[in-house]
């Protein structure tokens, strides 16, 4: 590419651009803070959602003197920590509704930290008195919690942040670390603030860092207790992969080179529970939700939006689809996200105010969005995990209400016959509980006998358990022999 790198120095070259029609964005604020958000996590998720708020809230005049110091902790993140720090913490967000692109230059990011080697400088950023928030986008993975939600000490990163004090490599060992220290020099505690998409994601952060504290130093962890929050957050926003072909497309329009740009839709939900220890940006300046029913949010977006994505990934797979959006194109597909979605809702406790109706309409507006090109083998993966999360909850309202289950019971038979049919050397394909339920999908799908893998995938247990098979023996057969899997119409009785 011809076009010289985004950066302080080139950022007058985008004046005057023009993207559809409108000006593109820079920032119009000093970019210097003394008030600080450290961030563990620096994807392409956290550029689309917190630090476009900051920036809003800067553009705005709302924030002055904050800014987000970014931390790269994993080896994975030092591409996107290097290009940042090239670029002087500038990236371009390019939002779209898919016929229309608004393309913003985010300059919220005006310290980076590279922790991958030497956490020392991550340790004094996060203890400094100037430090009042530490939020976190690091996955599930990040957390290093067991299955009960606490911290599991076997894990191999905490069994060497244990042994090795001075050289943490996970969050929970690196936010502990500087917390003692900041308790020794600063005095005052911190909010830490996971971003994750996780149910209770403020709980389990408070488990892990509570209970890594609670190993390496109990005094530390009464401190904690008393002088840190750990608030609750719920964030929705589809921000796909990045595609190499629409970059260039963007570099060329805007005359200037960006190593790191972030696409995402035009949506952005953040319901933030307001349970802080210090100072905090008016994010509801920015249109956050500041104090809302988090878990029913959450509830909301687990059930309706993952679910929903889980429920059409295997059905457009099976049926040759790649994009989501080409998937929702079909209106095999497109009927039968309509059918999964009205039976979540039917069974959901929903926050005050939320028109239910109206945001599953506007779900299957967002995932037909061809702008994002979103892929079906993303949504894919991680199905064990996601099924839980989204599935399992309304599946046993419906039990214990003695509703039809044919439904879910469906969505997983497509999961199973997936499975079966391209099994775990699908290029592409994660999931860390494949292995173990392969094998169970072919005995399954080729003897109509599902009920080792719904045992296993849904840890279901009893007369749930017994139900829930023969749901999914039944839909089995009616996919078994089809190459080009039909699902429920709105004209179906099932």
């Amino acid at each position: 590419m011809s076009e010289p790198r985004l950066s302080t120095a080139t950022l007058s070259g985008v004046d005057g651009r023009l993207v559809d029609g409108r000006r593109v964005e820079r920032p119009r604020y000093p970019r210097h803070f003394d008030k600080r958000i450290c961030h563990l996590g620096i994807g392409r998720f956290h550029r689309a959602h917190q630090a476009r708020v900051l920036h809003m809230l800067l553009q705005q005049g709302d924030a002055d003197g904050w800014g987000l110091c970014a931390i790269g902790l994993r080896v994975e993140d030092r591409a996107t920590l290097d290009a940042l720090q090239a670029q002087d913490g500038l990236y371009t967000l390019t939002e779209t509704d898919g016929d229309v692109h608004r393309v913003r230059v985010i300059g919220s990011i005006m310290q980076c930290v590279d922790a991958t080697e030497d956490p020392h400088e991550a340790i004094a950023a996060i203890a400094d008195a100037h430090t009042h928030i530490v939020s976190l986008t690091i996955t599930e993975a990040g957390y290093c919690l067991d299955a009960r939600g606490r911290l599991d000490a076997a894990h191999a990163d905490i069994a060497h942040d244990l042994a090795r004090p001075t050289a943490p490599r996970s969050a929970p060992a690196l936010i502990v670390r500087a917390l003692a220290r900041r308790r020794d020099v600063a005095g005052r505690g911190l909010t830490l603030m996971s971003c994750d998409n996780l149910i209770d994601n403020g709980k389990r952060l408070r488990a892990a860092v509570r209970d890594f504290a609670q190993l390496a130093d109990p005094g530390l962890a009464e401190w904690i207790d008393t002088h840190c929050r750990f608030p609750c957050s719920m964030v929705d926003r589809i921000t796909p992969g990045a595609d190499p072909a629409a970059d260039r497309v963007l570099c060329e329009r805007l005359g200037v080179r960006d190593a790191i740009p972030v696409l995402s839709e035009d949506w952005l939900q953040w319901v933030l529970e307001d349970d802080f220890a210090g100072e905090r940006p008016p994010f509801e300046r920015a249109g956050v939700v500041l104090g809302g029913d988090v878990p029913a949010y959450e509830r909301l977006k687990v059930g309706l939006l993952n679910g929903g994505h889980s429920a059409i990934a295997h059905l457009g797979l099976l049926r040759g689809y790649q994009g989501v959006h080409e998937a929702m194109a079909d209106p095999c597909i497109r009927a039968w996200l309509a059918r999964y979605l009205r039976d979540v809702a039917e069974v959901l406790d929903p926050p005050t105010r939320v028109d239910v109706e109206g945001y599953c309409a506007a779900l299957i507006r967002r995932f037909s969005n061809p702008a994002l090109k979103d892929t079906l083998l993303r949504l894919a993966q991680d199905s064990s995990m996601k099924f839980r999360q989204s599935l399992s909850p309304p599946l046993l309202t419906r039990l214990g209400r003695g509703l039809s289950i044919d439904v879910p019971a469906r969505a997983i038979a497509l999961w199973m016959t997936y499975l079966a049919r391209t099994g775990i050397s699908t290029s592409g394909y994660r999931d860390v509980e494949a292995a173990r339920l392969l094998p169970l999908a072919h005995r399954g799908v080729e003897g109509d006998a599902p009920r080792d893998f719904v045992a296993q995938a849904l840890d279901l247990s009893g007369s749930a358990l017994d139900r829930f098979s023969e749901a999914v023996g039944t839909q089995l057969r009616t996919l078994r022999d089809d190459c080009q899997p039909v699902i429920f119409d709105d004209r179906s009785s099932a």
